[in-house]
């Protein structure tokens, strides 16, 4: 598996470079590197990848290749029972041109550039058969090959202040646990209340909007974090699209750069704290968004504005005693507009044993989450009457398995209780039952 996913992850950034009209020479290089690198294969640095890496980042070039393949099957629930296969593979090209021009060996001496590229396969099933607020994995998304982030990156020399600017995922700087990054659920990445409420399901992964992030560390352990972008990285016309719910088809390659909607701006407040010598982290935050959105109520009239606060725990509740360290989060979100939003506010939690069993590298996770429907959020029953929704909650036990220092095998069992709050299925006009769900992802990070 190793070598294959190599070459065709690099192959995926040489067809990306080859649509965009740049970096030829560089592709080429990558694969002459790998050529080279064959005879010298190891289980735990496959084709002297690792080695590789040393050396082009020494010249200024840093290279990243991840990976993850996913089959997910649904015995029963949903509007029926089915299979599924998804995966991801994500390229990422930093240049230093410090290190490039010869002018300095510190790492970004100069400011670094970014461009990455994603290929996304198989087909997301989270709106049908499961009808789910949140998504089964956060690897799942409309299957496309397209542009991730692209970007300039700067720090200070003291890395109190940093800058970066240019098309960002700005899911993975705000509203992040990093314990909750352990689980598959898509609501354990970015929250389901952004994911549903934002064009696009907001500035988060596969889709990266045109944005300034700054990151400014004042004071002791405590650190700000703004940021500022358009709402509406896609450039989709309507915020509800039936035929494409996520609307990332409206920019299957990812490089639109839209300014025409509103202005989404994000703030975070990160402060480190320690309670008898067990270390943890607090998060508080906001987001606006001056966009126009559609009332529930009445989608043919919208309202311009939309906010949100949130507010994000982690914390070591045990430290390692020989059987490994526990640790646990909480993550809440909430807006005050439900009558312009489909969820009012969501929660999840969950207690992650990390090393268990005397296994490192390892990770046991039990997580937990729910969605609160806004009031004015109704389901149409198959006599043409409609209901009030109620909260839709999600349940997840999960073993991640450090296979090797770049391969990690994680099966993963789910439940969905009232998938989409209590609605009905437009085939069959059943309700749609409560699902439980089996998954298996390898990951693979070179």
């Amino acid at each position: 598996m190793g070598r294959w996913s190599v070459l065709r992850s690099v192959l995926c950034l040489h067809r990306f470079l080859f649509r965009s009209g740049a970096a030829f020479a560089l592709s080429g290089t990558v694969f002459a590197g790998l050529a080279q690198a064959e005879d010298r294969f190891s289980i735990d640095d496959p084709f002297g990848w690792n080695e590789l890496k040393q050396k082009w980042a020494k010249a200024g070039v840093g290279v990243s290749v991840s990976d993850a393949e996913e089959v997910w099957g649904i015995p029963r629930g949903g509007a029926r029972p089915s299979e599924h296969y998804i995966g991801a593979t994500t390229v990422d090209l930093t240049l230093d041109p410090a290190r490039l021009a010869g002018m300095s060996t510190a790492d970004g001496a100069w400011g670094t550039f970014e461009i990455s590229a994603m290929d996304i396969r198989g087909k997301p099933f989270s709106n049908y058969p499961l009808y789910a607020f949140n998504q089964t994995s956060t690897s799942e998304a409309d299957p496309n090959l397209r542009l991730y982030e692209l970007a300039y990156n700067w720090h200070s020399r003291d890395n109190r202040f940093s800058l970066r600017i240019g098309k960002l995922d700005l899911s993975s700087d705000f509203m992040v646990s990093d314990t909750a990054q352990n689980f598959l659920n898509g609501s354990f990445g970015w929250p389901m209340l952004p994911s549903n409420n934002l064009y696009d399901q907001g500035p988060a992964s596969p889709v990266a909007s045109p944005a300034v992030r700054i990151n400014i560390a004042f004071a002791k352990k405590w650190l700000l974090r703004l940021a500022v972008s358009d709402d509406n990285a896609t450039g989709a016309r309507r915020f509800t699209n039936p035929t494409d719910p996520w609307n990332q088809n409206q920019d299957p390659s990812g490089t639109k750069f839209w300014f025409g909607t509103g202005t989404f701006v994000i703030g975070e407040l990160d402060r480190d704290v320690s309670f008898f010598g067990h270390e943890g982290t607090w998060k508080a935050g906001f987001f606006a968004d001056t966009g126009p959105f559609p009332l529930q109520a009445d989608p043919s009239v919208n309202r311009r504005g939309n906010w949100a606060v949130y507010m994000t725990l982690d914390h070591t509740l045990v430290k390692n005693t020989g059987e490994g360290t526990l640790k646990g989060f909480v993550r809440w979100d909430y807006t005050g507009l439900s009558d312009r939003n489909q969820i009012a506010a969501s929660l999840d939690a969950g207690i992650v044993l990390v090393d268990p069993f005397h296994r490192k590298g390892d990770s046991l996770g039990l997580g937990f989450g729910y969605a609160a429907p806004g009031r004015y959020v109704t389901a149409q029953r198959p006599d043409g009457s409609s209901k009030s929704l109620v909260n839709e909650y999600h349940i997840e036990l999960t073993y991640t398995w450090q296979a090797l220092s770049w391969l990690s095998v994680q099966p993963d069992m789910q439940g969905l209780i009232n998938p989409s709050g209590g609605v009905y299925d437009t085939i069959s006009g059943r309700k749609v039952q409560d699902a439980l769900i089996f998954g298996l992802h390898l990951g693979m990070s070179l």
